[in-house]
């Protein structure tokens, strides 16, 4: 039999290791999506957008890369 101690900690390992999965298929998620948003941004710049014409511009004019300019 485990004493309260023991039990906590298993109880605590079982929580980590769900929230390393659940933040494992999250980081996946957002790679996916920040590779959709640059693959957007770089195919715009290629049709002339006017990045400073929206504030959606506005905003991945700001989270850009200082490699990438506009």
């Amino acid at each position: 039999m485990m004493n309260p101690v023991e039990r906590m900690m298993k109880r605590m390992l079982t929580a980590l290791r769900k929230t390393s999965k659940e933040l494992s298929a999250a980081e996946e998620t957002v790679d996916t999506l920040r590779n959709t948003k640059w693959r957007l941004v770089k195919e715009l710049k290629a049709l002339e957008f006017d990045f400073t014409a929206t504030p959606e511009g506005v905003d991945v004019i700001l989270s850009a890369p200082p490699s990438m300019k506009f």
